[in-house]
């Protein structure tokens, strides 16, 4: 398949002001990056008939990137990606197209070999491009993404995002008294001391000893803060009450120490070993690479992945297979970035399908509202996360999205730049009419409205 078009089309995640509108493309205040996203749109042609690839970027502090940065390196890519030839026959096709990408990025920036595989000048950009170049080739077979990159059934995955942040405790054990079901992951995202983790773990599990639940997990943000002593004697406080043990309920300490030592870790983990406490790593994760280095603490340990700064959909699953190979036992937190969109909470789920050792990551539920970005997106039925069924990633971007949202569109052909007026209609005329998909949801509640009525009239004896 031959990439014929790509566009980089950059949406804010709220409908545009009169004001904005009016200053739209031009140079204006600085923008927060938590405030939009971009979305690298890309067709291929096979055998005469188009098909659309979606990817999105959003850049986040943590691989260095700003969005007028992001925004840059997306133009970049798109640019070059044209003319490029996907092999629809790849057996892997994940590293098919982190190899593709990796050509363009070792084009932009006069980068080869490792260097540019594991530090990529603009790992989000990557990321999304690897994503709509996977719903290119998954489209073209049928099958979803999570099929594609799976080398085995694709994993279910069950509600591991965190329920509700771990904020205030006495409001959250009222609800337990009243009769709330905890099920999940609960994270404590405000740092916390030693002293007061035990003394939170402890008492909310006490809450939960008569109560059915399904809770997973509890973790923790230690922020670098605690001494060894303080290690031990939270490890102390919890495993004394068995409250964890007995419950099977996960205990996860984020990053408890500034010490990096190797000394200083086994000795942590000695005392941890034979409890459910665990310690998840806050480390940079680049990528495989970045894997190697920490293979000392890898049997002790829980991981955290960005895939956006992992610098790509296919780097993350070579630093599971890598992590393995080290004799890595725990689990991997996927890293969303601030304001998770529903495209890239499909993305995140496909992901966590092809993985063996996904547990948990971030995503929200969030309603769009009226102007959605995209539509279908990540739905709950039966505490598992399901993604649109469909080929590919089985959605598209929403009329109202791009008609309210839309700031600037980048065109890109084989001719070079092309005219964005006649792009835009073309997107628009491709995208979901929000309209229709109101009037379907209505009639839905109408008709379910009459079911539940016909079933609770009484039958007639007469």
């Amino acid at each position: 398949m031959k990439i014929c078009n790509a566009e980089v089309v950059l949406l804010k995640n709220i409908p545009l002001t009169r004001s904005e509108r009016e200053d739209s493309g031009q140079e204006g205040p600085a923008r927060k990056s938590s405030e939009y996203s971009i979305f690298i749109r890309i067709t291929g042609d096979y055998d005469g008939v188009p098909l659309v690839g979606l990817g999105e970027a959003r850049p986040t502090s943590a691989s260095n990137e700003t969005l007028k940065s992001t925004l840059r390196y997306s133009r970049k890519m798109a640019r070059r990606l044209v003319g490029k030839q996907l092999d629809l026959t790849s057996q892997a096709p994940a590293e098919h197209v982190h190899d593709v990408v990796h050509e363009v990025v070792s084009d932009i920036f006069g980068m080869g070999g490792n260097v540019a595989r594991q530090r990529r000048p603009s790992p989000s950009v990557c990321f999304a491009a690897e994503c709509a170049l996977l719903d290119l080739i998954a489209k073209n077979r049928g099958i979803n993404v999570a099929q594609l990159t799976s080398s085995e059934a694709p994993v279910s995955v069950e509600r591991n995002v965190f329920n509700e942040p771990l904020k205030k405790l006495e409001g959250l054990q009222s609800s337990i008294a009243k009769g709330k079901q905890v099920s999940g992951w609960l994270r404590r995202g405000k740092r916390i001391s030693g002293k007061d983790a035990s003394a939170l773990v402890n008492s909310l599990l006490s809450s939960l000893s008569e109560r059915t639940h399904d809770l997973k997990g509890i973790i923790l943000n230690a922020g670098q803060r605690w001494s060894s002593e303080e290690w031990s004697d939270f490890c102390d406080g919890v495993t004394l009450t068995g409250l964890a043990a007995k419950q099977n309920v996960a205990i996860i300490v984020e990053d408890p120490f500034h010490e990096d030592s190797d000394a200083f870790y086994q000795q942590a983990f000695s005392k941890m070993e034979g409890t459910p406490l665990r310690i998840m790593l806050s480390k940079p994760v680049w990528g495989s690479e970045s894997i190697s280095h920490l293979a000392v603490y890898l049997p002790h340990v829980e991981l955290k992945i960005v895939p956006q700064k992992a610098g790509g959909y296919h780097q993350v699953l070579e630093a599971e297979k890598e992590a393995e190979r080290l004799g890595f036992k725990g689990g991997i937190y996927l890293a969303g970035v601030a304001g998770t969109t529903n495209f890239n909470s499909i993305a995140m789920v496909s992901l966590a399908s092809a993985m063996r050792f996904n547990r948990y990551f971030s995503t929200s539920f969030k309603k769009e509202g009226k102007t959605r970005l995209v539509y279908p997106y990540v739905t709950l039925e039966n505490n598992q996360l399901q993604v649109p069924e469909g080929p590919g990633f089985a959605t598209n971007l929403c009329r109202s999205g791009v008609r309210k949202r839309s700031i600037e569109l980048y065109a890109f052909s084989a001719e070079g730049r092309t005219n964005k007026r006649e792009v835009r209609k073309a997107l628009l005329d491709s995208t979901y009419d929000d309209r229709f998909i109101d009037r379907e949801l209505a009639e839905q509640e109408r008709y379910s409205y009459s079911d539940i009525a016909l079933e609770a009239t009484p039958n007639s004896t007469r």
